[in-house]
Parts: C-alpha cells; sequence; structure tokens
C-alpha cells in the first residue's frame, strides 16, 4: 500500500510538463564541398640565407578559391622533439587577407619562428 505521500508524488511525476528539445533558431549552412590545403614548410624553407624570416611562405596560391566564401586557415607549429601546437583563438587571432585566388597570411601569425622547425599551414575552403 502506498503512503499518502508516495501517491502525491505518483500524482506530480504523471501531471509533469513534457520536456521540449530545442532546435537552435540560428541560420547555418552545411558545406560538403569543402577543400583542404596543406602547406609544409621546414626550418630551411622558412628562415632565409640571411637568418631572416621567409615572408614568402605567407602568401598561398590557390586558384580555385571563391572570394565570396572566406576559409578557414590555421598554423600548426613544431619545435625540436616536440608535438604539434597551435595558438588558441583565445589568445590570437588569425590575421589573413584574401583575393583572386591568393591568401595573404599578416607575418605577426609566425611568432616565435625562430625557434620552431616545422610550420604547416592548413586552409579549407
Amino acid at each position: 500500500m502506498l503512503s499518502k505521500y508516495g501517491i502525491l508524488l505518483l500524482i506530480l511525476l504523471s501531471f509533469r510538463p513534457p520536456i521540449a528539445v530545442c532546435q537552435s533558431i540560428h541560420k547555418f549552412k552545411d558545406y560538403t564541398n569543402l577543400k583542404k590545403r596543406v602547406y609544409s614548410f621546414t626550418k630551411v624553407e622558412f628562415i632565409t640565407e640571411e637568418g631572416e624570416f621567409n615572408e614568402a611562405i605567407g602568401t598561398l596560391l590557390i586558384p580555385d578559391f571563391k572570394a565570396d566564401s572566406p576559409p578557414y586557415v590555421a598554423i600548426y607549429y613544431k619545435r625540436n622533439n616536440s608535438q604539434w601546437f597551435t595558438e588558441s583563438l583565445y589568445r590570437k587571432r588569425m590575421r589573413f587577407s584574401f583575393k583572386d585566388g591568393v591568401i595573404k597570411l599578416d607575418r605577426s601569425n609566425f611568432w616565435d619562428w625562430i625557434e620552431l622547425d616545422e610550420i604547416k599551414i592548413v586552409v579549407y575552403y
């Protein structure tokens, strides 16, 4: 036999409102035909003979790139005997421009380059 508290609990549970699942009202678009390019550079390529940073690695030629859809660009770094890492978006933002099949990365994206062994630039477009 149920106590009066058990009956009350049973009644309350049977009259609870249904849980509604809400979807985001934000608009979004799925891109199923994305392309990915990975540019890999070693220390020999991103440091000039004079010991300066080679600015040319910041210019990426992508002939089939469409300027009406901004790309996603990420830079990965690797030091000697370490794992790959990238800057957190909370600490640093990528700076680049894009037009007519060319993505130009700002020099400030390549911080601490003298201590790096490899750089990978990943572009989704």
